[in-house]
């Protein structure tokens, strides 16, 4: 238990994992070729949904945006990585989720997150998931620290990321700015609650992860 602790996960190009209730999921890095599902996932979100997970956007969008969507398909792999997941038993369906990290112009340790996972999926697991490979690449990568913003009214999240160590960096037009360590292995993930014992425990499950077909 201890070794697996303090190891660092090695990520395969893509691969094959299950979630906590059993349902087996496809991760990889997002590429050009999603660009459909990418919209039609966004299709699908409610208006309520768009505006927590996706801040900044404009209220009456129904589309996804080509700057929105070249945030997620511009990826270098360095300063700009993003992964995708989607449920094997539904390949027809859009994805599961999506997480990006795009590194920060004028302080080049730090990166601004987002994560979007589908109604349908939360709280089973995937954007631990998809947040722990950001850590991974992020790390590999010298980046050492995450900002997330929240709307200030999604109290689950900014819950969610305070039980991992985040804290306030600020507050502006609605939105909270909330500030992470990048973590690398399930040792760095602070100990003390639910939240961050699931998150350390995808580390080292991420250890016995195979490379799977992209």
């Amino acid at each position: 238990m201890l070794f697996s602790a303090i190891r660092t996960p090695h990520l395969p190009p893509a691969f094959k994992y299950t979630l906590d209730d059993g349902l087996p999921i496809f991760v990889r890095p997002i590429r050009a070729e999603d660009a459909p599902r990418l919209r039609e996932g966004f299709r699908r979100m409610t208006q309520l949904v768009r505006r927590r997970r996706l801040p900044g956007i404009d209220d009456d969008a129904t589309e996804l945006s080509d700057d929105l969507l070249q945030r997620l398909l511009g990826a270098d792999g360095v300063n700009h990585v993003a992964w995708g997941a989607m449920n094997l038993e539904k390949p027809e369906e859009p994805g599961i989720g999506v997480a990006r990290y795009i590194r920060i112009n004028g302080e080049p340790d730090a990166a601004d997150v987002a994560i979007v996972i589908a109604d349908d999926y939360q709280g089973r697991g995937a954007g631990f998931v998809l947040q722990a490979c950001l850590h991974l690449c992020a790390h590999a990568n010298g980046i050492r620290t995450f900002y997330y913003d929240v709307a200030s009214d999604n109290d689950r999240i900014i819950r969610h990321l305070k039980l991992l160590g985040a804290r306030h960096a600020g507050r502006a037009d609605n939105i909270d700015r909330l500030r992470l360590p990048v973590y690398h292995r399930a040792w760095d993930v602070p100990d003390g609650n639910h939240i961050a014992r699931r998150f350390a425990e995808v580390f080292r499950r991420l250890q016995r992860v195979e490379a799977a077909a992209a």
